[in-house]
């Protein structure tokens, strides 16, 4: 009679033990997508940090504090006095506002879009397109010069 017991235990141990495995994997791949979730909303809240404190030097004619959160995409071939000229030549900007972020990969990299509603100290307002760069291995910069705000427009 005990080994009659045994033998049924043993398939509801290995059904457990089966359960037990299943259960982990889930709960594993949970937890994963709990800390993808969890990245890309940290890596959003960062592109935000650094775009408004960008737009907020723009707006305060502080064209060298502009310069110092462009992403390395740009300054390869755009020095800061190119910049600071660009900048002289958009209107003057009294206030923004950011629209939601679309993540976007390419050959350049992994990037965060921002559709940007400009309101100029007169009254006009246009959308216009920034691209925030993602590094894995610093904070995330902003890419702005014409041919990337061009790049990215999304009226």
């Amino acid at each position: 009679m005990a080994g009659a017991v045994r033998w049924r235990s043993r398939p509801i141990r290995v059904a457990a033990a089966g359960t037990a495995v299943v259960l982990a994997l889930a709960a594993a791949g949970y937890g994963g997508r709990l800390y993808v979730d969890r990245r890309q909303a940290v890596e959003v809240a960062e592109a935000k940090a650094v775009l408004v404190a960008y737009l907020e030097r723009v707006r305060n004619e502080d064209s060298h504090g502009a310069y110092l959160l462009l992403c390395s995409d740009v300054l390869d071939s755009y020095p800061e006095a190119q910049h600071e000229e660009f900048l002289r030549n958009q209107p003057p900007l009294a206030s923004f506002r950011l629209g939601e972020p679309e993540r976007r990969s390419s050959l350049k990299g992994t990037f965060l879009v921002y559709g940007v509603r400009l309101t100029s100290t007169d009254g006009a307002s246009k959308v216009s397109g920034f691209a925030v760069a993602l590094y894995s291995d610093r904070d995330p910069l902003v890419c702005d010069a014409p041919d990337w705000r061009s790049e990215w427009v999304s009226d």
